[in-house]
């Protein structure tokens, strides 16, 4: 199963269920938009504008992930994909390259997981 083909199969689930992230794409947004909005979890399935979500911080979560992945998003890309499942979808759909977003993804979660000395000793052993 691709990527693109896992976003389009996502199981239902009952109402009120947190859906969590199945992919490491999927769950470094839902990281981003907790810490962005200042709440613990962020299910899949979760409305960024019913989460508290606003158009300054939307704007901000777009110009973050332009820089992480390496993209070219729309500014108003929140406002037309406001779920985490949407806004992975449209990354993986609009990749320049395929597997690039989920790798890159996959990287950042590692990274993130490093202490500032082993990040600095990977990047010095390249």
């Amino acid at each position: 199963m691709t990527s693109k083909d896992h976003y389009k199969d996502q199981a239902a689930a009952p109402p009120d269920a947190e859906i969590t992230p199945k992919t490491a794409l999927q769950e470094v947004l839902s990281t981003l938009w907790a810490q962005s909005l200042g709440i613990e979890k962020v299910g899949i399935e979760d409305d960024f504008f019913e989460l508290g979500g606003a158009s300054v911080v939307a704007t901000q979560i777009v110009s973050r992930l332009r820089e992480m992945f390496q993209m070219d998003l729309p500014a108003i890309l929140l406002f037309e994909t406001p779920t985490i499942e949407k806004l992975a979808r449209y990354m993986v759909e609009h990749e320049a390259r395929a597997g690039l977003t989920e790798k890159t993804a996959s990287i950042l979660k590692r990274i993130e997981g490093m202490t500032e000395e082993e990040v600095a000793r990977s990047l010095g052993s390249k």
